[in-house]
C-alpha cells in the first residue's frame, strides 16, 4: 500500500484541514497556559487536569477562540487532556513549535491505510516524524483510562521503548456524518538512514509468518533466519535494553494489556570500498536528503496486521545515499565517544585553557572573566531549555536531544561562579553583565513534582545516536558482512554493519472480556494455544522475554 499525499482533490481533505485547524488552536491555548512557566511559576497537573476535555467550535466566520475557515461547513474539535499531552510532549523532548509546524503547517498528510483487522488510518506528517491514527472508541476510552499509569510510567523511566503518544483528539463534521476520534504518536523511525529490513515481532508462533512479497517480516520469519538474523548489541547495551524490556512489558502486565509488538528496522551500513574510503569517488559536497521519507512514511508505526504486499522499495533506492552512507559526528549525541571531532574539539578548548605562563599578568584577569562570560552564556541556554521541557529538562538539550552527561552544578547555581573571582572583581563586572539566571527545581516552585513522581534527575540515553539508533556488536562479526537477497540467494551484498531501531506499539489492547472467550476457546482446542497471540497478559509478557533473550 502506498502512501498518497493528500491534498484539495483527495477525499479526506476536508477532514485534514479539520484536525490541522483544530489542533493548531488547541495547542496554541494550551501554551498560553503554560506561558507562566517563564515566571517560574510553575504549574504541575492533579487529577482533573488528567481528565479534562477542552471542547470548540469552529465556525466558518470564526468566534472569540477559534480563527474563520475556509470550509463551508461548522465543525466542532475535542481535546483530551490538554495540559497532560503538553507536558507528555516535553517528557519525549518535542519541541512544541516545531511539532505545530510539522503537524499543522499545511494539510498535505500522507496517507496510509492497514490492512489491519481494525480498518484505521493511518496519516503522516509531511517529514514522518509524526503519526496521526484514528482510534476506536474502546481504544480512546481505554487510553484515558490508563493516561495515569501511562504518565507515570514514562516519567520514571526517559529510556521506555513504549509508544509515544502525543496527543488525543476528536473531530466531528456533521455534513460528512463523521466523528473521528485520532491520537498523534512519535514515529519509531525517526531517522534519515534508508531501512533494509522491517519485522514485526511479538513472541507467539500461530500465524506469525509474513506473505509473500510483504516487506514487515514476523516472528517466524525471524526464527527461520536465526543466528543471521539475530539483532546483535553489545553486551552492556544489551543488558540494559533487556532491563528497560523487562520494566515496559511489566508495566504492560500492570494494565491487563496484550497483543502489543515489538516494530524493529534495520539499516545495513553500506560496504565501502577503498576508493570510497579515501574520498575518491565520493561526490563533493554531497548530503542526504530525505530518500528515507518515502520508506519511513510506508512503514507502520502501529496497527495490528502489516501486510504491505504493494511496497515500493525501488521509491527509497532512487538516490545515491543508500550507497553512499556515512556516519560522522553529526549522527552522534554531543559527548559521545563515536564523535570524534567534537572529543577533538573539547581536547583543544582545555590545552586552550591552560594559563600560558609567558603571558602577562593580566591573562589570568582575561581568563577568569572570559571562563565567567562562557558560563553566563551556558546558563542561559539552560535557563531556556528549562523554559522548554521543564521539568524534564535535565534529560535534553536545546533541541530536543538526550543528553549524555549531566548538567553542571555551575548551571543549576551561582555559588561556583562566585569563587572563580573575588569580590571585588565580581561586583565589578556585575554591572556589566547581569546576574546568572537560577533554573528552578520543581522544589523551589513548591509543586513538589520530582518527589510526587519520583522523576529522575539524569539517565543516561541508551543509545549515543541522535536517532536513536543501536549499533550492531561487530567483535565477532567478520566485516564485510554478507548478505543475500531474499529469493536471490545468487545475490551477494555487503554492509559494514548494522543499525537497529526498536520500539513497542499497539498497547492499547486490553485483555477484555472478548479476548478472555478467545483465549479460552483456543485453549479448549487443545495443544498450541500458548502459541497464539491471544494469550493472558502474564503469559504474553513472559513469552516476549523470551523472545527477546533468542
Amino acid at each position: 500500500v502506498k502512501g498518497k499525499v493528500i491534498d484539495g482533490r483527495h477525499e479526506l481533505y476536508t477532514m485534514s484541514i479539520a484536525v490541522m485547524l483544530g489542533m493548531r488552536t488547541s495547542i496554541g491555548r494550551t501554551n498560553l497556559q503554560m506561558a507562566e512557566t517563564s515566571h517560574n511559576e510553575r504549574r504541575w497537573l492533579d487529577n482533573d487536569d488528567l481528565m479534562a476535555v477542552e471542547k470548540y467550535v469552529f465556525r466558518p466566520r470564526g468566534t472569540d477562540i477559534t480563527p474563520p475557515h475556509q470550509l463551508s461547513h461548522t465543525f466542532k474539535f475535542k481535546d483530551y487532556s490538554p495540559l497532560a499531552f503538553a507536558y507528555l510532549r516535553r517528557m519525549f523532548g518535542v519541541n512544541e513549535y516545531e511539532f505545530l509546524l510539522s503537524v499543522c503547517g499545511n494539510a498535505n498528510y500522507i496517507e496510509f491505510q492497514s490492512n489491519a483487522k481494525s480498518g484505521q488510518f493511518f496519516f503522516y506528517s509531511p517529514d514522518g516524524k509524526y503519526m496521526i491514527k484514528t482510534m476506536t472508541n474502546a481504544e480512546s476510552k481505554f487510553l484515558r483510562r490508563i493516561l495515569p499509569h501511562y504518565f507515570r510510567h514514562c516519567a520514571m523511566n526517559p529510556n521506555t521503548l513504549i509508544a509515544k503518544f502525543l496527543g488525543m483528539y476528536r473531530v466531528k463534521l456533521y455534513h460528512l456524518r463523521r466523528n473521528v476520534k485520532f491520537m498523534v504518536m512519535k514515529s519509531v523511525y525517526d531517522t534519515d538512514k534508508h531501512l533494509d529490513q522491517l519485522f514485526d515481532v511479538k513472541g507467539s508462533s500461530t500465524g506469525r509468518d509474513a506473505k509473500p512479497g510483504d516487506a514487515v517480516k514476523k516472528d517466524n520469519d525471524v526464527r527461520r533466519s536465526l543466528p543471521d538474523s539475530a539483532f546483535v548489541l553489545e553486551p552492556d547495551l544489551r543488558k540494559r535494553l533487556r532491563q528497560q524490556v523487562v520494566l515496559d512489558t511489566e508495566w504492560l502486565r500492570a494494565m491487563k494489556i496484550m497483543d502489543y509488538s515489538m516494530l524493529i528496522g534495520v539499516h545495513n551500513i553500506p560496504h565501502k570500498s577503498k576508493a570510497n574510503a579515501s574520498g575518491g569517488d565520493r561526490p563533493v559536497g554531497h548530503r542526504r536528503f530525505a530518500s528515507n521519507a518515502s520508506n519511513r512514511l510506508l512503514s507502520p508505526d502501529d496497527g495490528d496486521e502489516r501486510s504491505l504486499a504493494s511496497f515500493d522499495a525501488s521509491m527509497s533506492h532512487a538516490t545515491l545515499d543508500h550507497y553512499l552512507d556515512d556516519d560522522d559526528d553529526g549522527s552522534y549525541l554531543e559527548g559521545a565517544q563515536n564523535n570524534m571531532r567534537s572529543s577533538k574539539q573539547r581536547h583543544a578548548n582545555e590545552n586552550s585553557s591552560v594559563p600560558d605562563n609567558s603571558s602577562t599578568a593580566s591573562r589570568p584577569v582575561d581568563d577568569r572573566s572570559t571562563k565567567k562570560s562562557k558560563i553566563h552564556a551556558d546558563a542561559v541556554l539552560e535557563k531556556a531549555i528549562e523554559d522548554m521541557y521543564w521539568p524534564f529538562h535535565r534529560l535534553y538539550d536545546v533541541q530536543g536531544r538526550r543528553r549524555l552527561n549531566p548538567i553542571s552544578e555551575s548551571l543549576i547555581s551561582d555559588s561556583k561562579d562566585e569563587k572563580l573571582i573575588g569580590q571585588s572583581e565580581k561586583a565589578a563586572t556585575d554591572q556589566i553583565d547581569p546576574p546568572l539566571p537560577k533554573p528552578a527545581t520543581a522544589e523551589c516552585c513548591g509543586t513538589g513534582a520530582i518527589k510526587k513522581y519520583d522523576l529522575p534527575t539524569f539517565e543516561k540515553p541508551l543509545s549515543n545516536r541522535k536517532d536513536a539508533g543501536f549499533m550492531m556488536d561487530l567483535l565477532d562479526v567478520e566485516v564485510p558482512i554478507k548478505l543475500t537477497k531474499p529469493g536471490a540467494p545468487h545475490i551477494v551484498e555487503l554492509c559494514d554493519g548494522k543499525i537497529f531501531y526498536m520500539g513497542i506499539i499497539d498497547i492499547l489492547q486490553q485483555f477484555n472480556i472478548r479476548k478472555r472467550f478467545e483465549a479460552r476457546y483456543r485453549r479448549m482446542g487443545g495443544k498450541g494455544w500458548e502459541a497464539a497471540s491471544c494469550v493472558h497478559p502474564n503469559l504474553y509478557a513472559d513469552r516476549f522475554i523470551r523472545f527477546f533473550d533468542e
